[in-house]
């Protein structure tokens, strides 16, 4: 509920809230008293009108016509008693001194002192807690004697107590029902001030980890939520990407930490062998052009290392920082690893390798991919193969296989080696940067651990996915690419049909 209609809700409710209070209240006590129906109380006072109305109809006909009766003791006891049944009474005074009271009054107001009306009469007063009306009226006794009747009736039937009652039960409802309304409204929204106040004051002293919200209600974005809310979520959302952006600084720190301790590690000891041949050569210590030779043809091999590892560095930097742009093109990826493993093909077999490939009877099958860091991608993996095989110590024929295969969304290249395989301490972690296997082998042997990673970060740049497991005899890589959607062909007469 949205706080405009909260506080449109509120004023309504002090409005109309005190008024059934207050009727809840008049009804609880009538029914207390034996009052079952508010149309009751009306009709007798009603009725009570009209019967004191007859009565003094009577008497001020009999004033007019026959004063004689008021003389007559009986009469007047029958009238006072006729006007006790209405609530009313009459004080009788006959030249200046009461002739007649009441018993009726008598017994509401049994220290009165009549005499004193005679004189000066109010309008009103009261006598047990009820309001009386009076009324003076004069006339003659027949032997010509000064006569005088006060009338005393009840005009209203509700004790007096009850208007100051009404009146503070009103205020009382009234200041409740503001009270209970007040706190409910500005809870809602004080409340949530509150917590983004704290909020706020915590991502101000640089701590991100304080969850205003959780991520259900984050999903809770809809109409039906108050401005507050809204304004919660958007503050959560901001919070929760500023986390993850400093977070991301501060993993690229982190990896740029990494990056300039493994660049230092792994350029300090072809360096170093550098500077020692180059020593060697200046020293006279390669005294032979055989040995000057072999001096300079490690050198040139430890230089063309530097320049390798330099350039994987550089571009795993780059993908980890994702401004690598991809080029894709739609490649039929038949063709494609046929052509390539026919390049391989020669080169591998220098290391007494052999390389096949099969595509499983599959005629055709099109991905989008950049080509030249799909070219990295195959080059790395087979690298790693021929690296470990080189190292294989058993007197099997080395070999590698490739299998194109494919399922219903993706293209499935599995490439299989019978080396040594991954322990399985090493298998979840081959694809992390930095990360070898052997740990005994220097990074010219055992490479910069970067390739792996590379292929990792290039596959997922493509959608795809990659994996590694063994084989019962070697590891098996497999490279996911999502293939690419057939374009849908309408002919020409298509946009026409019927159907």
């Amino acid at each position: 509920m949205s706080i405009r209609l909260k506080l449109y809700m509120s004023y309504l409710a002090m409005t109309f809230v005190p008024v059934i209070l207050m009727l809840c209240l008049f009804l609880t006590v009538f029914y207390i008293v034996g009052k079952h129906d508010l149309r009751e109380l009306s009709e007798n006072q009603q009725i009570e009108r009209f019967e004191q109305a007859l009565v003094y109809g009577e008497l001020t006909y009999v004033i007019e016509h026959d004063t004689g009766k008021l003389e007559d003791k009986a009469y007047l006891d029958e009238l006072q008693q006729e006007l006790a049944e209405v609530w009313a009474g009459l004080v009788v005074v006959r030249n200046g001194q009461i002739a007649n009271v009441s018993s009726f009054l008598q017994d509401i107001s049994p220290n009165e002192n009549w005499s004193a009306y005679i004189e000066q009469l109010p309008e009103e007063l009261s006598f047990k807690l009820y309001r009386f009306g009076t009324h003076n009226i004069q006339f003659q006794y027949p032997d010509g004697s000064n006569g005088q009747m006060i009338l005393f009736r009840r005009i209203d039937p509700i004790p007096i107590f009850w208007h100051p009652l009404v009146l503070a039960a009103l205020l009382g409802f009234i200041t409740l029902t503001s009270f209970l309304l007040t706190y409910y409204v500005s809870r809602s929204i004080i409340k949530p001030i509150q917590s983004l106040k704290t909020a706020a004051l915590r991502i101000k002293d640089g701590d991100l980890s304080y969850q205003l919200l959780d991520s259900t209600n984050c999903k809770n974005f809809a109409s039906g939520v108050n401005e507050i809310e809204q304004l919660s979520i958007a503050f959560e959302e901001m919070r929760v990407r500023l986390k993850s952006s400093i977070d991301q600084s501060l993993q690229y720190e982190e990896n740029r930490k990494q990056l300039l301790s493994h660049i230092s590690h792994d350029l300090k000891t072809p360096i170093s062998a550098i500077k020692g041949y180059i020593e060697g050569i200046l020293d006279g210590i390669a005294n032979t052009d055989e040995m000057r030779e072999r001096y300079l043809q490690t050198i040139y091999r430890k230089a063309a290392h530097m320049d390798q590892l330099i350039d994987e560095l550089f571009l795993f930097s780059k993908l980890d920082l994702h401004t690598v742009a991809f080029d894709f093109k739609p490649v039929e990826l038949v063709r494609y690893l046929d052509h390539f493993m026919e390049e391989q093909q020669f080169e591998l077999e220098k290391s007494d390798i052999a390389l096949s490939f099969s595509s499983e009877n599959i005629d055709q099958l099109m991905i989008s991919a950049d080509l030249e860091k799909l070219n990295r991608v195959l080059n790395n993996i087979l690298n790693n193969c021929v690296k470990y095989l080189e190292f294989d110590d058993n007197n099997l024929p080395h070999r590698v296989q490739v299998r194109l295969k494919q399922d219903e969304h993706f293209a499935v290249i599995e490439i299989e080696d019978n080396g040594p395989g991954i322990t399985e301490d090493d298998l979840p972690f081959i694809f992390d940067r930095f990360y070898r296997a052997e740990k005994s082998r220097n990074s010219e042997t055992g490479g910069s651990g970067l390739g792996l990673a590379i292929v990792k970060q290039i596959v997922e740049g493509h959608n795809g996915m990659v994996t590694a497991r063994n084989a019962r005899q070697g590891a098996i890589f497999t490279i996911k690419l999502p293939k690419m959607e057939p374009a849908k062909v309408v002919k020409m007469n298509a946009a026409y049909s019927d159907h």
